[in-house]
């Protein structure tokens, strides 16, 4: 009986999302678990092993007769590089798309160099091959990206050479996301309390301020990726309305308050989180208790270059995941059919 080509395709896809988990699984708990036949899955299994994507290794469970084997991803099938990127400083995450302990580096630089930094952070990781080749970059940066990845308005500096980025990227053939930094804390504090379904971040940094929004569990870009994007909401002051981001700290504080404030009221939120040095959160938490119900929860959160930067990690390796099964689904064409 034959099995259409879509069929084969979506078993290797099956069998290659159970080895995310990163335990490792044997041939008939893969088989339990996608039900799909013994034969199935043996075909699949040796497709992933002949071109390099899975290995072999002993599994611990002991019982009569021979030991099973456990499938599992290579540990050099790929790297993952998540970036935060600030106008003289680079975070990295370099990690296996397998798994294994990630690697962290710091870069400073001059504004001016800061694309040439960027991209010796780039030759570095695809220099690197504790992890396998380099397959995919995620940079958070504090800019509106739109909802095709465009960057938009680059404000984390403008010096910042995006097409040289991009180009260099595209000829090394590894694939990359652009995603903006707010949304990246929204994303790792949301992963980390997956209760939360309407929630506000607030971010500042010394690169400006921004929000991330998460509406019904889903985060909210906007139309034009420009969804939280406070700090270039006016406030009156003494010259006129000014950018939010341009006022003198103790007036933006006060007006970041009532503008979140409003925020909060009129789309319903549960929670907020203050994603800025402990002193500011602290007085704008204290303004915003005045504000807010009692039933809103304030939440501070200190560190939030880790939080960004945990928040790439997160969405990289969850890209990664989806260019390997992209891949994974296009193998061996040339196998015949299987019963």
């Amino acid at each position: 009986m034959g099995q259409p080509r879509e069929l084969r395709r979506l078993n290797r896809r099956a069998v290659t999302q159970l080895l995310f988990s990163g335990s490792g699984l044997t041939r008939p708990q893969l088989a339990d678990q996608t039900g799909l036949s013994k034969v199935t899955v043996n075909v699949v299994v040796q497709e992933l092993l002949n071109h390099g994507i899975a290995q072999l290794s002993m599994s611990s469970d002991q019982g009569v007769g021979r030991t099973p084997q456990r499938v599992e991803l290579r540990p050099q099938v790929g790297a993952i590089l998540a970036v935060d990127l600030q106008p003289t400083q680079i975070y990295t995450q370099l990690s296996g798309l397998a798994g294994g302990a990630p690697r962290k580096q710091q870069v400073d630089c001059a504004e001016a160099d800061l694309t040439d930094a960027l991209l010796d952070v780039f030759a570095g990781a695809l220099a690197d091959a504790a992890y396998g080749p380099l397959c995919h970059v995620l940079i958070g940066l504090p800019a509106p990206v739109d909802p095709q990845g465009r960057v938009r308005e680059p404000n984390v500096t403008h010096h910042l050479d995006v097409q040289r980025v991009t180009a260099f990227l595209d000829a090394a053939g590894v694939t990359y996301a652009f995603a903006n930094d707010a949304n990246l804390v929204a994303l790792a504090a949301t992963r980390e309390t997956p209760g939360w379904s309407h929630v506000a971040v607030l971010v500042e940094r010394p690169s400006g301020t921004g929000m991330g929004l998460l509406l019904g569990g889903e985060l909210y870009r906007g139309m034009h990726g420009r969804a939280g994007e406070i700090g270039r909401s006016r406030w009156p002051g003494p010259l006129g309305a000014e950018p939010l981001e341009s006022l003198p700290s103790p007036e933006r504080l006060e007006a970041t308050a009532f503008m979140l404030a409003g925020l909060v009221h009129t789309l319903d939120l549960q929670h907020v989180v203050l994603g800025m040095p402990k002193d500011r959160a602290t007085a704008l938490q204290d303004k915003l208790s005045v504000l807010l119900d009692l039933s809103i929860t304030i939440h501070l959160l200190p560190d939030v270059g880790d939080a960004v930067l945990r928040g790439a990690a997160l969405l990289a390796r969850q890209q990664a995941h989806e260019h390997l099964l992209a891949r994974v689904e296009d193998l061996g064409r040339e196998k015949p059919d299987v019963a």
